[in-house]
């Protein structure tokens, strides 16, 4: 019995210890507490982001070129965007001012299966029985051409440029304050937006 002792108890000992060892070895490697501070932006392209809108359309389309006739739809997609990574910022006072700028609308034929496609095409006027009726591509994109123009005046006309503006000057309000932490004015002297002049 002693024998056996004279084993059990250094055993026993090393078990002990080598517990204890453990558990120090764990309250140093217990992670430092992390300060958590209030998020600043710091990427221009997610400040972008957050000052657009998507615009997705599925429009008609019925439009006479070189008399010949086409009815079809074309689906679209594009933005309305503001260029805040050189925005007018007057940081000279306790409050940052800042001008929101132009927009920048872009509408694009959808990159997306049957973005475009045409219902019929037929001649028409003098002669029309002697001419095709298909469309040239020279044809097919000047229709395509002013589609991107009445779309982009449809974008001013319905109010969509205005709800864009109102919202970039929200967003780009709580950002700014964010970043620099002082009271920020983003003024809009165009609520309405600045329509091309070709529109």
């Amino acid at each position: 019995m002693i024998k056996i002792l004279k084993y059990v108890i250094p055993v026993i000992i090393l078990a002990v210890l080598a517990f204890a060892g453990w558990q120090v070895y764990r309250y140093f490697q217990r992670p430092e507490e992390i300060e958590v501070l209030p998020s600043r932006p710091g990427d221009v392209k997610e400040m972008v982001r957050l000052c657009s809108m998507e615009i997705y359309n599925e429009v008609p389309v019925l439009d006479t070129v070189n008399f010949k006739v086409m009815f079809a739809v074309q689906k679209q997609s594009g933005s309305i965007s503001f260029d805040v990574e050189h925005l007018e910022v007057d940081a000279t006072a306790d409050t940052i001012r800042i001008q929101l700028p132009r927009e920048i609308v872009d509408v694009y034929e959808s990159t997306e299966k049957n973005a475009w496609q045409v219902i019929d095409t037929k001649a028409i006027g003098p002669m029309a029985l002697l001419r095709s009726d298909k469309f040239t591509l020279e044809e097919e994109n000047r229709v395509k051409a002013k589609l991107k123009a009445k779309a982009t005046a449809r974008l001013y006309a319905n109010g969509s440029v205005r709800k864009a503006r109102k919202d970039a000057v929200e967003n780009l309000t709580r950002l700014m304050q964010a970043f620099y932490r002082k009271p920020v004015i983003v003024t809009d002297s165009t609520p309405n937006g600045t329509p091309p002049k070709t529109l």
